[in-house]
């Protein structure tokens, strides 16, 4: 009754409608109106066998339907073409489309390598010391990629990275404050007046008067330097085992901690201390000698000669000391001399704070004060200027610019002074104390010890660049006992057996053989 009420039409389409749903889910695929209507196409029900299904015979009409698909579907005629089209379309739209994927074993060659022995291939000897090899091996690559890791990240390898915030804020402050006094190229870079951000080129002078011109102030420096070793020996001290930044100064140090440690022991001893005063003595009297009035004493030529003498002495010590350790010459006599440079300035700071303090001095005047003790330390201990300066802080671009442009101002200044006189007398420079115990006597070439041509010509040459004369400090001295001690201190330094020549002889000797006078009077 039911299906009369419905046209043929409608019944035949709600079959394929059931059809298309229920042979969609047995696929996995979603029975869509889009996929129903691609089913469409193809008319799956064209070829299939529909039979009617009866639960009994008394009824007239079929209790179900039977469709059964045709026999290519079910295995048979697998060589009909239409069936191979039919099948790919529908498959490429429900499932997309494929490549084949080959599942056959891939085609290996032979065995190749095979099981060593090594009792058989390496004698005893060398299965021993196979793992200390190995262990050197391993200690070599770790290394090599700690350095990669350091190229890699610079900001992880910053100097003092193992610091902590506060201490590494103060030595960066301390570092900034040496770079701009005592280190080159920094210090000579310096502003017009204090807090302009203007700033000139003012190199150190290898020669010329250390006097400096108070004034006024003249009377402020009456009263001679007095200051005892044990009371620098304690500033200093505090200052460079709190202050003084080793970490940013060196790779290598932070590498070996230790070494570190070792040497701000060294940089405070007794030595240190005592040519801190002999320097500061010196320096006094050389810039502040003209400010006395004329009824002061004033120490005389020949005493500031013995304040050299063994100045050089203590120096040689130190740097014989320092040179053969492992951070003698690149890190250790640089920390030396900058000590040197700070303990001068703390001597003149502590004795004349209104001119020279920190806070309470005058800054003009403390620009004069650090001008003179980098040059005098120039003068006497490193003419090239090789211990002014560390190799870390100038890995960088800006003391390139500066080292090229102090080279210009050098080569204007004088023409002794260009870059190839700069070289060829670095080639040949014989040290202040060499020329010191030669030249005697002299402020130029020439003096006692300088008779010989050849000891001519190569002093010549090593004053080739503007290296200091002599005289910008003192006059070498001509008493034999200083030129003993000069003598002796430039044995020391190279290493020479001890033997000197007796002074005063070898001066007879030059003087020629005794007059006719002399003979009868003997």
């Amino acid at each position: 009754a039911n299906l009369a009420a419905h046209s043929q039409d409608e019944i035949l389409r709600a079959v394929q409608d059931e059809y298309f749903n229920r042979y969609l889910f047995q696929l996995g695929v979603a029975p869509t109106a889009a996929n129903k209507a691609q089913m469409m196409k193809f008319k799956p029900l064209d070829d299939c066998e529909v039979h009617g299904v009866w639960a009994d015979d008394t009824s007239g009409f079929a209790s179900a339907l039977r469709i059964a698909p045709p026999l290519r579907h079910r295995g048979v005629g697998a060589d009909d073409g239409d069936s191979r089209a039919l099948d790919k379309g529908i498959i490429s739209h429900l499932y997309g489309e494929a490549d084949d994927i080959p599942v056959q074993p891939p085609n290996v060659p032979g065995r190749t390598i095979f099981p060593v022995d090594m009792e058989k291939m390496f004698p005893e000897e060398e299965r021993i010391k196979a793992p200390e090899l190995l262990a050197e091996v391993r200690r070599l690559s770790a290394e090599a990629l700690e350095r990669q890791k350091r190229r890699a990240n610079p900001g992880s390898t910053v100097p003092g990275a193992n610091l902590d915030s506060d201490q590494r804020l103060r030595f960066r402050q301390e570092l900034e404050m040496l770079k701009s006094k005592y280190i080159l190229p920094f210090a000579c870079e310096r502003p017009l007046q204090e807090g302009s951000k203007r700033t000139q080129l003012v190199p150190w002078e290898p020669e010329g008067p250390l006097d400096m011109q108070l004034g006024d102030a003249a009377e402020q420096v009456a009263e001679p330097l007095a200051v005892e070793i044990e009371q620098i020996q304690v500033q200093i001290k505090a200052w460079v085992q709190n202050q003084l930044p080793l970490e940013l100064l060196s790779f290598r140090g932070r590498q070996e901690p230790q070494l570190l440690r070792d040497l701000r022991e060294t940089l405070w001893e007794h030595e240190v201390c005592q040519l801190i005063g002999l320097l500061a003595h010196l320096l006094y009297w050389l810039a502040f000698g003209c400010c006395r009035q004329a009824e002061l004493p004033r120490l005389s030529q020949h005493a500031l000669q013995g304040l050299v003498a063994a100045s050089h002495e203590i120096w040689v010590r130190l740097e014989r000391k320092h040179k053969n350790t492992k951070l003698g010459i690149s890190l250790a006599m640089p920390c030396l001399l900058l000590t040197l440079k700070y303990g001068i300035e703390v001597c003149f700071e502590s004795q004349y704070p209104s001119l020279f303090g920190e806070k309470t001095g005058e800054w003009c005047m403390r620009q004069a004060l650090i001008e003179r003790i980098n040059s005098l330390l120039m003068r006497l201990f490193d003419p090239d200027c090789t211990l002014a300066r560390f190799g870390r802080l100038d890995a960088t671009e800006n003391p390139f610019n500066l080292y090229k442009k102090l080279d210009l101002l050098a080569s204007a200044s004088s023409p002794n002074r260009t870059r190839l006189k700069q070289l060829q007398g670095r080639a040949n420079r014989a040290t202040p104390l060499v020329r010191a115990a030669l030249q005697a006597g002299q402020e130029g070439r020439g003096g006692i010890g300088t008779e010989h041509p050849k000891t001519h010509n190569l002093l010549g040459n090593s004053e080739l660049g503007g290296c200091a004369p002599l005289g910008s400090v003192v006059t070498p001295p001509t008493d034999d006992r200083y030129r003993d001690k000069l003598l002796k201190a430039a044995h020391t330094r190279v290493g020479v057996p001890e033997k000197l020549p007796v002074l005063r002889e070898a001066a007879a000797f030059r003087r020629g053989p005794p007059s006719c006078g002399s003979q009868s009077a003997r």
